[in-house]
């Protein structure tokens, strides 16, 4: 698998826009009886086949893995001929434009200003263009040694109130080449190492500046101060044992901590890519979430290892290198996890805009005694995304913990100036966060180590990252380690009531931070019974 391009990792890039193209699909959640469900998709056939279909240009089709479960078609069609043949289509059917999801990644404060006054990268159109351009050379060193892989992003003052952010990649010397116009003045710069070491941020870079980054504390695991905050206080190979969950994510891996995990494949642009080198991971975001959920040390290592490493994880891709993935494949991906693997739990570390077709497929995977977990979103104050935000899910936000990141980190970034963010022991909420009446719970988000791809010559690389996407699994693996020693949830049918029981056995271990609900919802998961 190639490595991720330059602008995989990188926090703070553009949402796009909803699609210009229309989703078409059915409800599967009202009809649990088989032959209800069979009738009702053969409605839906016959419709799209004898109505839709001649008058619309089909892009792409997915077929569920039962001839009676969900079809989705993405169309172009007019809109205004569209809603004149939906009104003689099933009671059942759901329309709406493609959304994206995207991976919600926080940017620093210190940048948000620039990154939000940024424009577009002019190119350089004329040979005399190109011979003006300036170049900003740098080095980065992960603690003396050349880090190569390193993202790096430098923004630029470009005149006037604008600015522009230029990105590459380190080479094997770690060395970064950044073309500018004449005139521009580099302000600050972000670097995300590719392991090894703390991504750091760097005021008013130079041309020939060598930048060492500090390097993470592997020398300190397999126990982080994550693992502390959410009752796992020693490695444990067997917590999770007898409990499956689902990942919806970039993939994961390659690497030898979670050789363990299932890659049952990927959705993308509505086609099923079947087998594990499928579901392996083209960025790394979805590789730190499973690590975090699962990864397995060697014995002795001072890796740091995942919550449940005993739990049975498959491991669903629905992203592309760069591009964002869209409800017509995550919906896909949660029935394939509820229905094929029949997961307990499912985490969904991503977030737009909501989506009944997403929806949908949330609540028949409750109906199945699957229970989703998803980021609550990084909006900065801002509401919670979709699907965090449906009342089937669980919406997880993020916490943070005083002295535990190094000064000028990205992570040490996140330390909130308002007194009414701060609990007891330094427990701290950043200010990336999404906030409302949706979040039920908190975990620890902020500057967590964990496991990315084996790629550029290391074999178990680490990275540190922040935001809700880190939280969610930390709160799903605490779920599964409560459940997986509850011999009563084990006894309970795949039905609704299983779900709703995972939900409460989560809610009775919340502890109470002492800062408001639309921060924390009920509190700080803990896998340890609460007093």
């Amino acid at each position: 698998m190639n490595a991720p391009k330059a602008t995989a990792r990188f926090p703070g890039s553009p949402s796009p826009e909803p699609g210009t193209r229309f989703v078409v699909s059915h409800r599967t959640a009202p009809f649990q009886d088989d032959d209800q469900r069979k009738l009702a998709r053969e409605r839906f056939d016959g419709f799209v086949d004898q109505v839709l279909a001649p008058n619309a240009t089909l892009k792409r089709q997915q077929e569920a893995p039962e001839d009676h479960g969900r079809r989705i078609l993405v169309l172009e069609m007019d809109g205004d001929e569209l809603r004149e043949k939906l009104k003689d289509g099933p009671d059942h059917l759901l329309v709406e434009r493609e959304l994206p999801r995207q991976i919600p990644r926080p940017l620093p404060p210190p940048l948000r200003d620039l990154h939000r006054r940024a424009r577009p990268e002019p190119a350089a159109r004329t040979a005399a263009q190109k011979k003006a351009q300036l170049a900003l050379t740098l080095t980065v060193l992960a603690d003396g040694v050349p880090a190569e892989g390193a993202q790096v992003g430098i923004w630029f003052e470009t005149g006037g109130s604008n600015t522009t952010l230029v990105q590459t990649v380190t080479d094997a010397q770690g060395q970064a080449v950044l073309a500018y116009t004449p005139g521009w003045t580099a302000s600050k710069g972000l670097i995300l190492p590719y392991g090894r070491a703390w991504s750091m941020m760097v005021e008013a870079p130079q041309d020939g500046q060598t930048i060492n980054l500090p390097p993470l504390p592997m020398g300190q695991g397999p126990i982080g101060w994550w693992h502390a905050l959410t009752g796992a206080p020693s490695y444990d190979p067997n917590r999770g044992a007898g409990i499956r969950i689902g990942v919806v994510d970039t993939g994961a891996g390659p690497t030898p901590l979670l050789n363990h995990v299932h890659g049952l494949g990927a959705f993308l642009f509505g086609e099923f890519l079947p087998g594990p080198q499928a579901a392996e991971d083209v960025q790394d975001h979805g590789t730190a979430v499973t690590g975090l959920l699962g990864a397995r040390p060697l014995p002795g290592s001072t890796d740091f290892c995942g919550l449940v490493p005993g739990a049975d994880i498959g491991v669903v891709r629905v992203y592309g290198e760069t591009g964002g993935a869209s409800q017509v494949d995550i919906a896909s991906a949660i029935d394939l996890l509820s229905i094929s693997h029949k997961a307990d739990l499912i985490n969904l570390s991503l977030g737009g805009a909501a989506s009944a077709i997403e929806h949908d497929a949330i609540t028949a995977a409750r109906l199945r005694g699957t229970l989703c977990l998803a980021s609550a979103g990084n909006a900065e104050g801002g509401a919670v995304t979709y699907p965090a935000a449906y009342p089937e899910c669980v919406a997880v936000s993020a916490l943070g913990l005083l002295g535990t990141t190094p000064a000028g980190s990205f992570a040490a970034s996140w330390t909130p100036e308002q007194w009414d963010r701060y609990s007891v022991g330094g427990v701290f909420v950043p200010d990336f966060i999404s906030v409302g009446w949706q979040i039920d719970a908190i975990a620890p988000g902020t500057g967590l180590i964990s496991t990315i791809p084996s790629r550029y010559g290391l074999e178990r690389p680490y990275a540190d990252m922040s935001g809700t996407s880190l939280a969610a699994p930390l709160t799903t693996g605490v779920l599964a380690a409560l459940l997986s020693r509850d011999p009563l949830y084990h006894n309970l049918p795949r039905t609704a009531l299983r779900a709703d029981y995972a939900r409460q056995v989560l809610a009775q271990h919340l502890i109470n931070l002492g800062v408001a609900p639309w921060y924390q919802g009920c509190g700080a998961a803990y896998a340890f019974p609460v007093i």
